[in-house]
């Protein structure tokens, strides 16, 4: 890759629908005066953590396939809880929708999730006289120890783990590597444990999953989280065989960014729960983030002058 395709890719990784629209969150959080964000919130109960996630799925994808929509409210929400090393046990949702046929459409997606993920269905709401399609859910699980997105040093490896064993797929903007629906439940827990066994023994000090943003979205996302910056290879991303600048704006299945100070110990144990993971960088105190091909290294974002997610205010720390 030459140094003008390696600018011309990050172009359009800055430009990728799935990373702008996080910008509107700086907005809520200005209105909430809320400080403390991260993928999954989290608080303590008589020494349990107990973890929650709330998402919404893209309304195209509810649209033009609104069992997948309904399958990946659960898949997202798990995803986001596991990255804290939480093992998820409840679901919460809410269907909006006039159709009778996408109401049970989204309904059986979200019933092979919960089957998938061995999730316990707590409380259900369901809209019928609305003007739009949606599926809007959490996830609540309990872990022993939290990996936040906030806590990244400076130093830190960056690790990248996923499953590999999959198929990729597109609608419209959003791009998808589906490594869960042929995989039986057992295989696919195996998978996330290994985040849990991360947390539990304390491997990692920061975590995302890899969601709607991609790849280098997420670690942008971690990065801002944690007001730090990032040197990345791209060449030692682990990938399917998918064009790179369609894999790094992909939602895996299975996918988590990890920044631990231990790597070699961290891989070994995403290895042995059977997901390719690499380092792929490190962390570092300039809060820029540069990627790098061979030679040629570009900057994708100076988190000194601007914000992924579109914050403004410099008065205090936010972490989301």
């Amino acid at each position: 890759m030459s140094a003008r395709q390696l600018a011309n890719l990050i172009a359009k990784l800055r430009e990728f629908r799935g990373l702008t629209r996080k910008s509107v969150v700086g907005e809520i959080l200005d209105i909430l005066d809320e400080a403390s964000y991260d993928d999954a919130g989290f608080f303590d109960a008589n020494g349990i953590k107990v973890v929650v996630s709330c998402d919404g799925i893209v309304e195209n994808l509810v649209k033009s396939d609104p069992l997948l929509a309904g399958y990946y409210s659960v898949l997202a929400n798990v995803n986001d809880v596991v990255a804290k090393g939480a093992r998820p046990v409840g679901f919460v949702n809410i269907i909006s929708s006039s159709s009778s046929e996408v109401r049970r459409k989204v309904a059986e997606g979200i019933r092979n999730g919960l089957k998938k993920y061995g999730l316990k269905l707590l409380k259900g709401h369901t809209h019928s006289d609305t003007s739009y399609s949606a599926v809007d859910a959490t996830a609540i699980g309990v872990a022993r120890n939290v990996i936040p997105s906030t806590t990244a040093k400076v130093g830190d490896s960056l690790v990248m783990a996923v499953d590999l064993m999959g198929r990729y797929g597109s609608a419209d903007w959003l791009k998808t590597f589906d490594s869960t629906t042929m995989k039986s439940s057992r295989e696919v827990l195996h998978r996330l444990d290994s985040m849990i066994e991360l947390a539990e023994k304390k491997l990692a000090n920061a975590a995302r999953d890899i969601s709607g943003p991609g790849v280098t979205g997420t670690i942008a996302m971690l990065c801002e989280s944690s007001r730090v910056g990032a040197r990345v290879n791209l060449e030692s991303i682990p990938k399917p065989n998918v064009k790179l600048e369609d894999w790094l704006t992909t939602y895996p299945g299975i996918g988590f960014i990890i920044s631990t100070q231990q790597p070699a110990d961290c891989l070994h144990v995403l290895r042995n729960h059977k997901l390719t993971a690499e380092r792929i960088g490190e962390i570092t105190a300039d809060r820029e983030i540069w990627f790098s091909h061979k030679k040629h290294h570009v900057l994708f974002f100076d988190l000194k002058r601007e914000s992924v997610f579109g914050v403004i205010r410099s008065d205090k720390k936010l972490i989301f």
